[in-house]
This record gives C-alpha cells, structure tokens and sequence, in this order.
C-alpha cells in the first residue's frame, strides 16, 4: 500500500502520544496498512517501530509498538538472562529484575523490555507480563528528509522522465487527430504534480478545477494562489447544488457516492462536450487503494462518452509524489499539514473519520453543519461520531464494531 512522510500534524500526534520531540524535519515514513480508520505503519531509517492509528471505539489516536521502538526508547521492564524460549509467552515474576516497575503499568499497556542483548516489547497481563516481540539491540537514527531526497533524487528523476514521456506520447497523438488535451486539478498533492508535469510539455494547458461549493476556503483558495505562480491556464467549473440533489438523494455514501456524479462529473461533462474527443491529464496512482491497483496508463471514462483519462504518474507512490514537490519546491495545500489526506469536500463519506474530527477540530461551523444534515435525516451522535453514516450498506468489519460499541 502507499507509503508518504509524516506531516507535521501526524508528528505532533506521535510526540503527545510517545512523549517525544521529533522534529518536522526528519524522514519518518508512514505506510497504510488496512483496519477500520486511519492506521499506519511507522518507519524510522527503514526499521518499523510500530503502528499509529486513530481508534474507532475510544475515538482517540493510539501508538502500538513494535519492539523496535524500544531502539530508541528506553525499556522499564530488565529480564534476568534465560535460555527459556520467552516470544508470546508469560514471564514468571522470578525472571524480572525490577518487578517493582510493574506497578505503574495499567493492564493489556504496552512496556519495553531488556534481555541481554535484546530489547522488545511486551503487555502487562495480571501481575506479570507477556511478551509480543523481540530484536536485536543496535543503533537506529533517524534520518532528515533532506537526506532521504539527497539519496532518492536519481529515481525521482527516472519517475518525472517516463512520466514527462507519457505525457508528450499523448500529445502528439492528440495534435496528429486534432484532439483535446487537458489536466484535472483538485487542489491536492497529486494532481499538483501531474499538472505541473503535463505544463512542462503542453503550450498553454488548459487545467480544470471543479468547485463542488463544498470545498474547504484553504483548496480554494490555494487553487488560485497555485495557478498564479505557475502561470496556468485555469478554468474553474461550479458544481451542481449539493443541498438541493440532498433533500431527494439522501446522504451520500461510500457505495453510494451520487455525489460524485453531481458536484463533479456532470459539470465536467457539460463542459467537455464541445470536443469531440478529449484526453485528461489524471493524477490519481495505482498505490493510492485496492481499487486504482489495476488501473491502465489510460482509462475511458465511465461516465463522459467522449473523454479519455491518462495517468502519468501511475507508478509513483507517496513519498516520490512528496519527495518530487520538494526537490522542486512546489507549493501545496496546506491542509496536509493539518491532518488532511484527502483534498476534496469537508463532508466527503471517502474521508477517514480521523478528518472528520479534524474538521471537527479546525472548522467547526462546517462539522456543526453537517451534523445537524445527518441527525435530521436519523443518524444518532454514536452512528455519526464513529462513520457509520458513510455506507448504506454496512460492510461486516463495520457490524462487528458496532455490536462492540453497544456490548460496551
């Protein structure tokens, strides 16, 4: 799955959660992995230190340990020295040198642990402890972003030229048939750099940004602050009132995204259907989700007849996505650093719920707005806090917590 660095929300996350001080600077590399909600692997040097995520029943950020975390964090619990097989097994009092230490542990916490030459960790079961994991003791530093660019910057290169040559490829085969050629632009990450990479070989590119009139003021207004520094040829498009479609849709959903189709697609298609064919610049990439890993370099649109997608950036994964808009130094959105992923709508049912408090947090007046939308249409606060709004038809992981939260 997709990898990126942590932003500087997600560092502040782990600093109040680990009790550290990391700095934005370093190369911390978050990769998804799959769950309920937000969680992610946490990468230090290459070295898996645990796993960050934000939990659906407590409704609250947690840190699970890996025991490589115990490289860089001092382990409370000392094993005396054994040639008992200790991995998934319950340590007998008589084999912890400080047993005192176990009193300040809250049972099924997590605590590090030393024997000998390793170091690893372990959860606190009943009077004693069980131990999940261990490693080797060595050195583990952190590396600075700009040296993880310094060390990448040859395949970063690699990615823009075959990217750069999808592009052109497209091109001339647009001017041979008298085609259209354009780029879509979302105000997000991706569709920044395939635009920006699209500009480079097409004159006076058109670039298109759908205004849903659900967008937060921050996308809006980075689009024009974006479009003015790298001179492009911008065409903003309204989308179709999302409130009047709502009272006879219902809430939109993630099987069930009618939204989709009415703030940004059928826009689009009014628009594109003066060519007779169009080809669109796209920057969505295969490790973004399950669904985008079998995409084509190209795709026919499912829903406008006479538009061809293209994906120049396929194959990038989220660190060169990031790491090409630093060497480069692009400017993006800063909803990244605020604890954003996705780039589109404050109330998109595809957002991570760990956003949606993140709207809660920062945008109040717009989280407010859309509570009351679902709390009128039948949600109550526990179907609306924890995402259950977002399906219509709820997936069995999503059952199974909530029958844990009622059993509760």
């Amino acid at each position: 799955m997709d990898d990126k660095f942590a932003s500087k929300f997600e560092i502040d996350i782990l600093n109040k959660l680990l009790n550290k001080n990391f700095s934005y600077d370093l190369a911390i590399i978050l990769k998804k992995i799959g769950g309920l909600d937000y969680r992610k692997k946490v990468f230090v040097n290459g070295e898996c230190i645990g796993i960050l995520e934000f939990d659906l029943i407590d409704l609250n950020w947690k840190f699970h340990p890996y025991a490589s975390y115990y490289l860089i964090e001092e382990p409370k619990i000392k094993i005396k020295p054994t040639k008992r097989r200790l991995k998934g097994k319950k340590i007998p009092i008589d084999l912890i040198e400080n047993p005192e230490e176990l009193k300040n542990i809250d049972e099924n916490d997590y605590v590090g642990v030393e024997i000998g030459n390793y170091v690893g960790v372990a959860v606190k079961k009943g009077d004693t402890i069980k131990v999940k994991d261990l490693t080797l003791k060595k050195e583990l530093r952190f590396e600075k972003i700009e040296d993880y660019l310094r060390k990448n910057k040859d395949r970063i290169e690699k990615l823009e030229k075959k990217s750069l040559s999808i592009i052109k490829r497209y091109y001339e085969k647009c001017k041979d048939k008298n085609w259209v050629i354009n780029a879509s632009f979302s105000g997000g990450k991706d569709s920044s750099v395939s635009t920006l990479l699209a500009n480079k070989v097409i004159d006076d590119l058109e670039v298109i940004f759908i205004d849903t009139g659900l967008e937060f003021k921050d996308t809006i207004n980075f689009v024009k602050k974006f479009a003015k520094k790298y001179n492009l040829n911008l065409v903003v498009l309204k989308g179709k009132d999302f409130w009047e479609y709502l009272e006879k849709e219902g809430i939109p959903t993630k099987d069930y995204r009618w939204c989709n189709s009415v703030c940004k697609l059928e826009p689009l298609r009014e628009y594109l259907s003066k060519y007779k064919r169009v080809y669109t610049v796209d920057g969505s990439r295969r490790y973004e989700s399950f669904a985008r890993e079998k995409l084509n370099y190209e795709r026919k649109s499912g829903f406008i007849e006479n538009q061809i997608n293209i994906f120049p950036i396929l194959d990038w994964k989220g660190t060169d996505v990031w790491s090409w808009i630093y060497l480069n130094d692009i400017i993006y959105n800063e909803l990244y650093d605020k604890g954003f992923e996705r780039i589109g709508c404050y109330n998109c049912p595809s957002a991570l719920n760990a956003e949606f408090f993140r709207v809660r947090e920062l945008y109040p007046e717009l989280f407010n707005k859309w509570v009351e939308v679902l709390k009128r249409f039948g949600y109550d606060e526990d179907e609306i806090l924890r995402g259950f709004w977002r399906w219509k038809k709820l997936p069995p992981k999503m059952k199974e917590l909530k029958k844990l939260i009622k059993s509760k």
